[in-house]
């Protein structure tokens, strides 16, 4: 009996966490040329940039999957098989990481930026930063409000 709950404990004991690349942070801390971030978008980045932003981002993993655009149910059998995201869920991580890039250097660090992000914004009629990035012309709009804080300009 003693022999089957050593077993039992060694099968079911705690698991060791992994020491896993953070791909999203990669982005925000090395300059990847265009050509390189257009092969990783075509190939399709790791599902797990989904736990990576959200830890980065200190933000409910719902949010990222309504900023990629890719459902739930979806985005965790992705990460559960270690396959990738699709080119278009994959544009929009870089795309998120560029704009938090700039964020950070608008705002001199990580917290003011995430802040700001997650913070309703009256030039985006209400919404916050972070929810506009899952579109382009989203995106534009979060760029031009960060560059004329940047030159101190209107927007």
């Amino acid at each position: 009996m003693a022999k089957s709950v050593v077993m039992k404990t060694k099968r079911h004991g705690p698991r060791t966490a992994k020491k896993r690349p953070a791909v999203f942070r990669t982005f925000l801390t090395t300059v990847t040329p265009t050509a390189a971030k257009i092969d990783v978008i075509r190939s399709g980045l790791p599902a797990r940039v989904v736990d990576d932003m959200a830890e980065y981002l200190d933000v409910p993993k719902h949010v990222i999957f309504g900023v990629l655009h890719t459902p739930e149910s979806t985005a965790h059998k992705l990460i559960k098989d270690n396959r990738p995201l699709d080119s278009a869920a994959s544009e929009r991580v870089v795309r998120v990481a560029d704009i938090v890039q700039m964020a950070e250097e608008t705002f001199g660090g990580r917290s003011a930026a995430t802040l700001w992000l997650k913070t309703a914004n009256l030039g985006l009629g209400g919404a916050t930063p972070l929810s506009m990035l899952d579109t382009e012309p989203g995106a534009g709009e979060v760029r031009r409000i960060l560059s004329s804080i940047d030159y101190g300009g209107v927007f």
